[in-house]
């Protein structure tokens, strides 16, 4: 089986990718080579198969450099500009596309929405765990959200009595907007996604969606494309529109005060 280390060798001796940080993961469930740009588009993760030949991967990477530029362009057009805001009264945050203001309280006081327009949490709280109350707050209150929105959704793709995934909103990291999990049969979105405004979310948990019905072909091909237009119209356009506007969501990082 090949390794990481042999891979990105043999890309480098080559110099398809020159140019590029490279990050390579093999992988004994693949079927074919899978490239993504990350945000900035100066690094790009190679995904390969296990079974695959250096030879055959080098060849692959020429083939698909035209697509790879395409997605470098994208990126860079879309570079992250996410807030690191401090943790005191009158930092801003975003719920659902709205605009909230922090209140800090005396005390642990755990996060939670007042008056519509304001977020309290508990001073003592906050110093003691930074963010994690906050992002606690957009878990619960994001797996509220996905549940009544969801089964809407679900309906528009699949026969009536088809059991809904599982939903929830975690911490998944920073790299995606949602997953879902084919052995739980279960969707979670990212907390960071239900920043964004409510037509955006939900095309995050559609596009979701699609992939708990298994659409036959692959993971984005056509058929995984159309479901998802089944389900969210304009999906494409709400796509672009999601690599747009999710480069400026705050992602966690929080500055000293």
């Amino acid at each position: 089986m090949l390794t990481a280390e042999q891979i990105t060798a043999a890309v480098t001796a080559d110099g398809v990718l020159d140019g590029f940080t490279l990050t390579v993961r093999v992988s004994g469930r693949r079927r074919s080579l899978g490239v993504t740009v990350e945000p900035g588009g100066d690094t790009l993760t190679l995904a390969v198969p296990a079974s695959a030949e250096l030879d055959a991967v080098v060849s692959a990477l020429h083939k698909m450099r035209a697509r790879i530029a395409g997605g470098v362009n994208r990126a860079r057009e879309h570079a992250p500009d996410h807030p690191v805001p401090a943790l005191v009264d009158g930092a801003g945050f975003v719920w659902l596309g709205k605009s909230l203001r922090l209140r800090t309280l005396d005390g642990r006081t755990p996060a939670q929405r007042a008056d519509g327009e304001r977020l309290h949490v508990g001073r003592d709280l906050l110093a003691r765990d930074g963010a994690k109350p906050l992002i606690r707050w957009y878990c619960e209150q994001g797996t509220v959200w996905a549940r009544q929105a969801a089964p809407e959704l679900w309906a528009r793709a699949t026969p009536p009595g088809t059991p809904l995934p599982e939903l929830r909103v975690a911490d998944i990291g920073r790299k995606r907007w949602g997953k879902y999990e084919p052995a739980r049969h279960r969707v979670t979105l990212a907390w960071q996604t239900l920043q964004l405004p409510p037509s955006l979310v939900r095309y995050v948990l559609g596009h979701e969606l699609a992939h708990a019905t298994r659409p036959a072909g692959a993971a984005h091909g056509p058929q995984f494309w159309r479901m998802t237009e089944r389900i969210i119209p304009l999906a494409r356009a709400e796509e672009r529109r999601l690599a747009r506007e999710g480069c400026t969501v705050w992602m966690g990082d929080v500055r000293p005060h």
